[in-house]
């Protein structure tokens, strides 16, 4: 897991996926879903989310997780906290040497 560096975004700025992201479209269906799950007083609960269906809400990673891996073992899913403000994370950084 990527370190956090302590500052927080709120869900209305979460960055669109990558492509190249196993998980693409589960993570554009947690952005789009977002705002109604905090209105819905989910926060801080865990979302399964597969493809383009919130699959479940739960109190614990643990019980998302077991659920995930109950109903898509081998397909691609997420376990998503519900949060009004998202950690920002610190990734690797690559350095190239320049050639000159």
């Amino acid at each position: 897991m990527l370190p956090e560096t302590g500052q927080t975004i709120p869900w209305t700025e979460l960055p669109p996926s990558r492509p190249e992201s196993p998980v693409a479209r589960e993570w554009e269906t947690y952005r789009r879903e977002v705002g109604r799950l905090l209105a819905e007083g989910e926060e801080g609960r865990f979302a399964l989310i597969h493809g383009d269906d919130i699959v479940g809400i739960f109190d614990t990673w643990e019980e998302a997780e077991q659920a995930g891996l109950e109903r898509y073992l081998l397909q691609a899913h997420m376990v998503r906290p519900i949060l009004s403000r998202e950690p920002v994370l610190r990734g690797p950084r690559f350095f190239r040497r320049c050639q000159s």
